[in-house]
């Protein structure tokens, strides 16, 4: 999946890239085996990566050459393992729902970043269809080392406690056989009538945010 996903990366990569100007560094914390920091390098970007497998970080140390710990993100200092105390962008791709400690990890994430920096991540969404048409089995289904549940309004509401500002949250994860009714076992046509809908009312059951540091956490 290495090239899908760094295909991924690139409207992600767009939307970082308009939001801030010149070559910026940028720290991708769960980067795996780094898809989205290859395409990011490719855009230019000073890359750096922190996960807590080793086999994956050892994979973009080596085989990818981008500078990457194995580290426990709230834990980590950068200025001891990368040299810098802080970065222009700051990503987690399906990671921050993993954390149990959010607080934590979110003043992190100001710690790291200069006002003016984003912070970008995806994550489930709990307004998409699956959870709509269910929350109790949105939530049962849910992996079990998922701790946190967003949804691009509470994304809001939490970022702006601890600085940030949301500056765009795109709804993903649009699948018309999850819709209850006609769109299990749809046909063309009805498909891609669903689609539309799930589009145009943003009943995607992922999400992706990206937000600009303003100031500091809350007390």
């Amino acid at each position: 999946d290495f090239q899908k996903i760094k295909r991924l990366a690139r409207p992600r990569l767009r939307m970082i890239s308009r939001m801030i100007h010149g070559t910026n560094s940028l720290l991708d914390v769960g980067c795996a085996y780094g898809p989205f920091l290859d395409g990011a390098r490719e855009c230019g970007f000073e890359c750096f990566g922190t996960d807590i497998a080793e086999d994956a970080v050892d994979y973009v140390s080596t085989e990818l050459g981008i500078s990457a710990v194995r580290a426990d993100f709230t834990d980590i200092d950068p200025e001891t393992v990368f040299g810098r105390p802080r970065f222009d962008v700051l990503t987690m791709w399906y990671v921050i729902e993993h954390f149990s400690d959010l607080d934590g990890v979110l003043r992190k994430a100001s710690e790291l970043l200069p006002v003016g920096g984003v912070f970008a991540f995806s994550t489930p969404n709990c307004r998409g269809i699956s959870a709509r048409a269910s929350i109790t089995d949105f939530l049962e289904q849910s992996p079990v080392d998922h701790f946190s549940v967003w949804s691009p309004r509470i994304a809001r509401r939490v970022l702006k406690r601890y600085g940030f500002r949301v500056r765009r949250a795109r709804v993903t994860g649009h699948h018309p056989e999850r819709f209850p009714g006609p769109g299990r076992g749809a046909g063309g046509f009805v498909r891609g009538l669903i689609n539309i809908i799930s589009r145009a009312f943003r009943l995607g059951d992922t999400f992706e945010v990206y937000s600009v540091k303003t100031g500091e956490p809350s007390t």
